[in-house]
């Protein structure tokens, strides 16, 4: 037996409380019910667990309750030993042995004790079953389908790996083999979590039977069989030929326009005007952009000029139809983000300091909101106002984000302006209010009054660039002859005081503990 892996979840019910009528239980009481099962292996379907279910019961203190019947009860076609209740021993622990049911997947066994309140009562546990070994293959829908030449069946074909139960096994390698012409696609294909391994058939281009097979080396060469019929088709086709671009920007015309010729069924050109051919996405993603319908010339020839494709990124495919014709689908395209839309795309600048990066970042989106990378060159971003500055270097940061910063000196407003290969982006440019930065010693002045021994000193506060502060909330020392003084906040970026200073000593003016400059003065 392979080694395996038991997932073992627990829920447990909170109680509830509320009604004049409920008992609670009391010390030595059972009062809830957990699962202290150590080991989570995993298991195969119809295998024995390795290691018990254990059960534990306890008080409302936590301690664990003796002699209280523990039933284990497990889903349907699993059992457990012993079948009945279990009384819990000294340790407050029932526990049980159990054997898997055939099914594979999550098997839930309860285990249940008479405790109130109910919610409290049952303690769950999930074990997580595997499949047994693959045994072998069988048919799992696509067979005996009907569909015109060179066309794919409407249905994809499908077979199943399985257990000895019918359990679907993941993991089996599937070869696709064609009989009769035409092609599979894949070729070969691993089965996946539900066991099934799924191809598309696309018939070749006579009428008549086809055959498929699907073969599991890996189960002793297992196959199975199926069939198709390909049916003529009796009404003339929709040609490509010049097919659409390969590649497309959303919201773009296509470089190259898809050309069209009628054929009758021989395969031989149709000379019919006025056949009108109309265009569309093969499925349900995105949609055709531009004049859809286009009529036939007198040879037969449809021309489309203006096509392009609408939506999200991704591959696409078209497809051409007019009334009484085969339709026909282009080959891939692959669709690109389009040009940036100002209605889609962002910028976003948040206010600075003086002296401080200022980090602007760029979003990028089309009219689709497809996010366009690979942009950063293409980027052009300048300021003007308090800090202006041109030609900022763009990062680009992956998913149509882009980001560029610039170090403010100068306070006041700095508008910034974004242009996408030199042209505009946006409505209005976005704004940045600058604010100074910290208190600087160094561009702090002040102005000194005397009067008589009175000194009289306006400090006026400047950040490091020497923008003035205008607020308060620093603290300004005073020191004259044998006092020191705290100087008033104005509230402003100013401080005012009066200090003692007699004809020949000095006054020294601290800011935040340092002296500002030219400090100490000789007023």
């Amino acid at each position: 037996m392979r080694s395996s892996i038991l997932v073992v979840a627990l829920s447990l019910g909170v109680a509830a409380c509320g009604g004049e009528d409920l008992i609670l239980p009391k010390d030595g009481e059972p009062a809830r019910i957990t699962v202290v099962s150590d080991a989570s292996p995993r298991q195969i379907v119809g295998q024995p667990l390795d290691a018990p279910l254990v059960a534990r019961v306890t008080d409302p203190g936590g301690r664990p309750v003796a002699n209280v019947e523990v039933l284990f009860v497990p889903p349907p076609g699993a059992s457990v030993e012993p079948s009945g209740p279990v009384t819990t021993g000294a340790d407050g622990q029932a526990s049980v042995s159990y054997v898997l049911s055939p099914v594979a997947g999550e098997q839930v066994v309860e285990a249940r004790a008479p405790i109130e309140p109910p919610t409290n009562a049952v303690a769950t546990i999930r074990i997580q079953a595997d499949p047994d070994v693959p045994q072998g293959l069988v048919e799992d829908g696509g067979n005996q389908q009907q569909a015109q030449v060179s066309t794919v069946l409407p249905q994809p074909l499908a077979v199943k790996a399985v257990d000895r139960f019918g359990n679907g096994v993941p993991g089996v390698e599937v070869t696709w083999e064609v009989d009769g012409g035409g092609s599979v696609d894949p070729a070969t294909v691993m089965t996946g979590a539900d066991g099934r391994a799924v191809t598309t058939r696309l018939l070749g281009d006579r009428p008549g039977p086809y055959g498929t097979v699907a073969v599991a080396e890996a189960l002793a060469g297992a196959t199975v069989p199926f069939t198709a019929t390909a049916i003529a088709a009796p009404r003339p086709e929709l040609v490509l030929v010049t097919q659409p671009s390969s590649t497309a920007a959303a919201g773009v015309s296509l470089e190259q326009q898809p050309v069209i010729q009628l054929q009758d069924p021989t395969g031989a050109p149709l000379n019919q005007e006025g056949v009108r051919v109309t265009v569309q996405v093969a499925g349900s993603s995105g949609s055709v952009g531009g004049r859809t319908t286009a009529t036939s010339t007198a040879s037969g020839l449809v021309t489309f000029t203006d096509l392009e494709l609408r939506g999200e990124t991704g591959s696409r495919t078209l497809i051409f139809s007019a009334a009484g014709f085969v339709p026909v689908t282009s080959t891939e395209i692959t669709v690109q983000p389009g040009p940036p839309a100002p209605g889609q795309s962002s910028l976003s600048v948040p206010d600075g300091n003086a002296g401080v990066p200022t980090t602007i970042r760029v979003r990028l989106r089309d009219e689709f909101g497809n996010s366009i990378p690979g942009a950063a060159s293409d980027l052009t971003i300048n300021i003007a106002g308090a800090n202006p500055t041109s030609g900022l270097i763009v990062t680009d940061d992956g998913d149509g984000a882009y980001t560029a910063s610039y170090v403010p000196v100068h306070s006041g407003t700095d508008i910034v302006t974004l242009a996408f290969r030199g042209a505009p982006l946006g409505g209005e440019p976005s704004h940045s209010v600058v604010a100074p930065g910290p208190a600087d010693p160094a561009t702090t002045t002040a102005t000194l009054t005397r009067d008589f021994f009175n000194v009289h000193v306006v400090v006026t506060t400047r950040d490091a660039h020497r923008n003035l502060l205008g607020h308060g909330g620093d603290q300004v020392q005073l020191q004259g002859f044998g006092s020191s003084v705290e100087a008033a906040d104005a509230g402003n970026g100013t401080y005012t005081g009066t200090v003692l200073v007699f004809f020949g000593e000095t006054l020294t003016i601290l800011l935040n503990g340092e002296p500002i400059a030219g400090s100490p003065f000789s007023p």
